[in-house]
């Protein structure tokens, strides 16, 4: 009985499906308990065998459409990581040196600075923290003594009627207590001018720019340490020890800069920074300010720099040196 069950299964399974199922409930209805229980699972064996072979043709049609798209999604892929991704709108930058020394002298100065700008086609937007510290002791002396108290900050912003030429307001406040400088806040207006601005795979290659403006500022003195010249022409009880006041100064000046980068080899960039105020109110004075500076890059990030800056003021206050050279080695970082 069971042999002829699988028989008739067989026999069944060579016909559609429909008409297969037809005959064989119908047998399973005709025959006895044992017979039918074999036939329903010759059948219900048939139904899975039916399943997985449907099954394996949708699989198979799956993979064939997935090796005719894989082609194009691996160019579609290799197209977008050989295209460069367009620079941030933003940009942040920090420098800090530190400079030490111990033994028969003892000193200490930190200085840094931290600048963001924020780019459109339209405008560009900046601003800048900077500032400096120091103090040193000669052998035997019993105090420290402040060698720079220095900062400021200021904010630009630029609407750029061309890729070339753009128009600027300038607004910001520095200080120097060593210069007897305790405030100087100021304002500028004028125009820049980008002369060359070539760029390799979104890094700086070649920078010229130009500012042509024209500054007011208001210079408030204080005198906060006795000077060199004062203390051997007075007496030691007429010596100052006392911070006082000074005259305030008032400058507008016309204003000439040019802002200069270029990248001598792949990693290292060459930067200079050049400027002259003409003051054309009260006194004759005029500033000159230079920063030429050396950047070895170690990361993406960070790099090494070395600058040397001189600052010249033809009329400083009253016992300040003129010309001011600074030497310095920094860790800078560009996000």
């Amino acid at each position: 009985m069971w042999i002829g069950a699988v028989v008739v299964a067989v026999l069944f399974s060579q016909v559609p499906q429909e008409i297969s199922e037809a005959l064989l409930a119908q047998e399973a209805a005709q025959a006895p308990d044992a017979t039918a229980a074999a036939l329903q699972a010759a059948l219900a064996a048939q139904s899975a065998a039916e399943a997985a072979q449907k099954a394996a043709q949708a699989a198979q049609q799956a993979l064939e459409l997935m090796m005719q798209k894989l082609p194009g999604a691996l160019e579609a892929k290799e197209e977008e990581e050989a295209t460069p991704k367009p620079p941030s709108a933003w940009t942040t930058s920090a420098n800090l040196g530190l400079i030490f020394l111990a033994g028969n002298s003892s000193s200490i100065t930190l200085n840094g600075r931290v600048a963001v700008e924020y780019k459109t086609e339209q405008w560009i937007l900046g601003s800048r923290v900077y500032g400096a510290y120091g103090r040193a002791r000669l052998m035997g002396a019993d105090n420290f003594s402040d060698i720079a108290v220095q900062g400021g900050a200021d904010l630009r912003v630029d609407r750029r009627f061309h890729l070339m030429l753009s128009g600027y307001t300038l607004s910001g406040i520095d200080f120097d207590h060593i210069k007897s400088i305790e405030a100087r806040p100021f304002i500028e207006l004028g125009t820049g001018v980008i002369w060359i601005d070539d760029k390799v795979d979104n890094a700086q290659k070649t920078l010229l720019s130009t500012d042509f403006g024209l500054r007011y500022a208001y210079e408030s003195r204080f005198r906060y340490y006795p000077t060199d010249e004062e203390i051997p022409l007075l007496a030691p009880e007429d010596v100052p020890t006392e911070p006082r006041n000074l005259p305030d100064v008032q400058v507008v000046a016309p204003r000439a800069a040019v802002t200069f980068r270029y990248m001598l080899t792949d990693g290292v960039t060459f930067g200079e920074d050049f400027e002259v105020l003409l003051n054309v109110i009260e006194v004759k004075r005029f500033w000159v300010n230079s920063s030429t500076k050396i950047l070895v890059r170690l990361s993406n990030i960070f790099s090494v720099s070395t600058a040397l800056t001189f600052k010249y003021d033809s009329e400083p206050a009253e016992g300040a040196q003129k010309l001011d050279t600074t030497l310095s080695l920094g860790l800078d970082a560009v996000f």
